[in-house]
This record gives structure tokens, C-alpha cells and sequence, in this order.
């Protein structure tokens, strides 16, 4: 089953597919979508025309999408999408109306803004949750938003191992690392870009804008590669290879995507690595009709699902021993609302043939792509701010422990300030005098007139604040005895007295 979830109020559930269940509680499960979104770590995007179409971009197959605009300016095609078919070519009269939309759409996307949605995926990369982006889109304007961009050469050119001159580099160069793997860009063009074009004899590529004149004229530019080595060859007197032409590089249907094997090795590094791999598949303004992109939506719905059925798995169940126990409850019949979110589908339209698409999302949401990322723009915003404020909450409570810590060291050890009715001597202290037997105290009959002074910091267990002559009560004589050592008060700044409380001496410094 697949909930129906409108983002438009009031809005009527279709009649198909059959296997549509609209939601029971419309407001229950969009918090639902915006908590799986929040949660998932590595999300898979596979977007298409929709999501540009608020940045002037027409889309293909509306009403008032490329192909009726084609067709109404050029009542010779059959159909708009007749100049998206590799056929094109073979015909100089197609071959200038293609380069001259191409010059048209290359225009609309120079100058065109990335969108809301386009922002939402950079907002989604920041945080470190977007896994990928493989986009139907020849606009590049993810590459404006701030993603990265392109098709990596994994393997070296088609997918094939670079030939290596010489020894490894392990043996040239005995404990030298091996290089590191390319990065993969954050988003793959499915069907390629109107940013450059190609020589289709070379397979050199140059940026478009350089011979976007050409492309405006209608006549396809010849390759500066290969005229640069044709010269070089009639200069040595070898034989002539002729001089390609360039094309821009958009894959056009009945044509293989030159780029295609790079881009099936990144899709399956994406399903099958060991990671990261995606827990959220979310597919946004796409028809769907294009078969390479079909098959990467229902690979990725496969593997989002077996892997949150597994995590589910290992939640509702116990482990004793090597014994596997189940908690989970009796079986009982599934209900569409329930379950974990793991795919998305966002879209006007459910995609045709609706029969291919049974089980494979389980939330259709109906409505607009930019409304849709400002809201989960900004519960990314509001979970942001509520994680600042449970770190500074945090850090506070780590800093009030450290300072209690802190206090509780240094209260082993207090100096109190000098009184003020005490004034600095500035003579040089003189020798104490040895203690006499009228010195001693019958509180301590241990010392003798032989005794030395012990050191202040002999024996010393707590430092305690003296009482003052206004709390020195009975009480407090009865259970506290001072010894006062002669020498030490009269001729310093500072007095040293011994206090002797339950037995253990202590001392005070003031």
C-alpha cells in the first residue's frame, strides 16, 4: 500500500491506483514524513524537471511543457520530443533546430536561480545527510546551489583499468601510499548537461557558452582538437583522419549515455558499498518515464526497505546466548499508515503505468516541490536550534561541575586575606625564640623546649575559617583549642596558629 498525502488542503484522493490509501490522519503522518527526513543519515534523491520549473525552466511534458512549445513553434515535428531523439542528426534541417533550442535552454539555464528545493539539498548536504543526488535535469543549476558535480571516471575512461608504463608503484617507490579513490560528486547528471559539449570524434570536451554563436546559427561547431591535430598531420605529410563535430552533452533517447558506465559504478557503489549506504529514498518531480531512471528508483526502494526491515528486526528482538528470541507481537494484518517511512514520492502526478509502481513507495505526496522544501527547510532550522540549545546546556552543566571540582580542591587549601588592623612591617623578621616550658600548653604536653617548630604544613588535614572574637562563644572554646606559637605573630605581618579539633591538628592561615 501506498499513503496518499496531499500537501494541499481539501485536496480529494484519486480513484487510482487501486493501491492507494489516503492518510487517516493527514497531520499525524506529514510529521511522520518530516521526523523519517530528520532522522535518515544518508538520503538518496532522484529528482527531474519539476524541481526547476519556479526557476523559468519549462518542463517536458506538461501542458505547457518543451514538447507542446516545440511543437507549436515547429508544426513539421510530429512532436516536441522528436528533437530529443538521438535521430536527429540525420538531417541538417532537425540538426539546426536542435542546436538551436539547445542555444535557447543553454540561455534559460545561464541566467537562471537555483530554486527552493535546490537550496533544501545543499541545506541537507551541510548537515551531512544527503548521500546523493541523481538528477534527469540538463540545467545544472545543483551545481549553483553548491553541490558538487559531474560524472567521476571511475576505473579510468569506460570503466576500464588505466594501463600502467613500468612497475607499480609499490615497487618504483618502496613505501609510497596509493592514491586515493576520486570523490564522488554530491550530484550525478543522469542525462548529461547543457554546460559543455563534445567532439563526437575525439570525445574532447569544451564548455558551450565558447561556441554558443555557432549553436544559435544552428550549425554545429567543428572540434578545435581536431583541427589543431589535422594541421599537425598535413604539416608531417600523414594521411588525413578528417575533423569532428561538436555536440552538446545531453543524452538523447535512443542513444546510450556516453558517461553511462561511470554512472552504473557509482549507483551501485551507492546500493551495495559497505558504506555509507541510503535509508531514505526521496523522488522529486520526476514522471518517471525514462527506463535507466526507473530502474534506479526501484534498486533504491529495494534496499532502503530490506534495510530498515532489517534494523527492525534487530530492535524487536532479544538476544540470549546464541539464540535469537522474538518480542515483538502476534501477527496480525498490516495497515498502510504504520510501518517505517523509507521512500517518498513527490509529485502532481502518480507515475504511469501505475502497475509498475505497486510497493515500491510508501508515501505519495501530492503537491508542489518548493512548498514542500521550505517546510523541511525549516524544521531542519528548528532542529538545529534546538540542538544549540541542548549543547549549551550541556556545556553549562559541564562547566558548573568543573567549578564545583575546583572548589572542592582548592577548599583543602584556603589563604584568607589579611586583616586590616594588622599593619606590614617593613623590618626584616628576626630568629624566633626557642620554646620555653611557659610556652607549653597542656593541650599539647608532647612539646618540649628541645621541640622544634613543626612546619605549617605538617599533619594537616582541613583548614577551617577562624571564628571571629564575636563568634568566639563558650561553646566554641569548650570544642576548638588554639595554640599560638611566640615569634610568629609579633614581629610579621602574617600570625600562624595550630588548632586542634577532635584530636587532629589543623592549621589557619590568616
Amino acid at each position: 500500500m501506498t499513503v496518499f498525502l496531499p500537501l494541499q488542503e481539501g485536496t480529494v484522493a484519486p480513484p487510482f491506483p487501486s493501491f492507494l490509501c489516503p492518510a487517516s490522519e493527514p497531520t499525524d503522518y506529514w510529521k511522520r514524513v518530516i521526523k523519517a527526513i530528520l532522522k535518515a543519515k544518508h538520503i538518496a534523491v532522484v529528482c527531474g524537471a519539476g524541481i526547476s520549473v519556479q526557476a523559468g525552466i519549462p518542463d517536458f511534458r506538461s501542458s505547457n511543457g518543451l514538447f507542446q512549445s516545440l511543437k507549436k513553434d515547429n508544426p513539421s515535428l510530429s512532436s516536441g520530443r522528436d528533437l530529443f531523439d538521438a535521430s536527429v542528426f540525420k538531417a541538417e534541417d532537425t540538426t539546426a533546430l536542435f542546436c538551436q533550442m539547445i542555444a535557447q535552454l543553454a540561455e534559460m539555464s545561464e541566467s537562471a536561480e537555483p530554486t527552493q528545493f535546490h537550496h533544501l539539498l545543499r541545506a541537507l548536504d551541510d548537515r551531512g545527510k544527503l548521500l546523493r543526488v541523481y538528477t534527469q535535469n540538463i540545467d545544472a543549476l545543483e551545481s549553483k546551489s553548491g553541490l558538487t558535480f559531474g560524472v567521476p571516471e571511475i576505473g579510468g575512461p569506460r570503466g576500464k583499468p588505466k594501463s600502467k608504463v613500468g612497475p607499480p608503484a609499490s615497487q618504483d617507490m618502496p613505501g609510497r601510499l596509493p592514491s586515493p579513490p576520486p570523490e564522488i560528486p554530491r550530484c550525478i547528471p543522469l542525462h548529461g548537461t547543457l554546460g559543455t559539449m563534445h567532439c563526437v570524434s575525439c570525445t574532447h570536451v569544451f564548455p558551450l557558452r565558447d561556441h554558443l554563436e555557432h549553436l544559435i546559427s544552428g550549425i554545429p561547431p567543428y572540434c578545435p582538437e581536431c583541427t589543431t591535430l589535422e594541421k599537425l598531420r598535413q604539416m608531417s605529410g600523414k594521411r588525413s583522419r578528417g575533423i569532428g563535430k561538436l555536440r552538446p552533452s545531453v543524452v538523447l533517447y535512443n542513444e546510450d549515455h556516453k558517461d553511462g558506465e561511470h554512472v552504473g559504478e557509482v549507483v551501485r557503489k551507492d546500493l551495495t558499498g559497505s558504506s555509507p549506504r541510503a535509508d531514505l529514498l526521496l523522488v522529486v518531480g520526476t514522471s518517471l518515464r525514462v527506463p535507466g531512471t526507473k530502474r534506479i528508483v526501484r534498486e533504491f526502494s529495494k534496499a532502503v526497505r530490506l534495510r530498515a526491515t532489517k534494523a527492525n528486526a534487530n530492535t524487536n528482538t532479544t538476544s540470549e546466548g546464541d539464540q535469537q528470541i522474538p518480542t515483538s507481537s502476534p501477527r496480525r494484518t498490516p495497515v498502510a499508515n504504520e510501518g517505517p517511512i523509507t521512500s517518498v514520492y513527490l509529485n502532481l502526478d502518480f507515475p504511469v503505468p501505475t502497475r509498475d509502481w505497486e510497493g515500491v513507495f510508501d508515501v505519495w505526496l501530492k503537491g508542489d516541490a518548493q512548498q514542500f522544501a521550505v517546510a523541511i527547510k525549516a524544521e531542519l532550522e528548528k532542529a538545529d536550534a534546538a540542538k544549540e540549545a541542548a549543547l549549551e546546556r550541556k556545556r553549562k552543566r559541564e562547566e558548573a561541575a568543573v567549578d564545583a571540582a575546583t572548589l572542592a580542591a582548592l577548599g583543602e587549601v584556603q589563604i584568607e586575606p589579611q586583616s586590616k588592623k594588622h599593619k606590614i612591617s617593613k623590618k626584616k623578621p628576626s630568629k624566633p625564640p626557642p620554646l620555653s616550658a611557659s610556652t607549653l600548653s597542656p593541650a599539647n604536653p608532647h612539646l618540649t623546649p628541645k621541640s622544634k617548630v613543626p612546619p605549617v604544613s605538617a599533619n594537616l588535614t582541613r583548614i577551617d575559617r577562624l571564628p571571629s572574637p564575636d563568634e568566639d562563644s563558650d561553646s566554641s572554646r569548650r570544642e576548638k583549642l588554639y595554640l599560638k606559637i611566640p615569634g610568629l605573630g609579633s614581629r610579621m605581618d602574617l600570625k600562624y596558629s595550630y588548632r586542634v579539633t577532635m584530636g587532629k591538628p589543623t592549621a589557619k592561615l590568616k
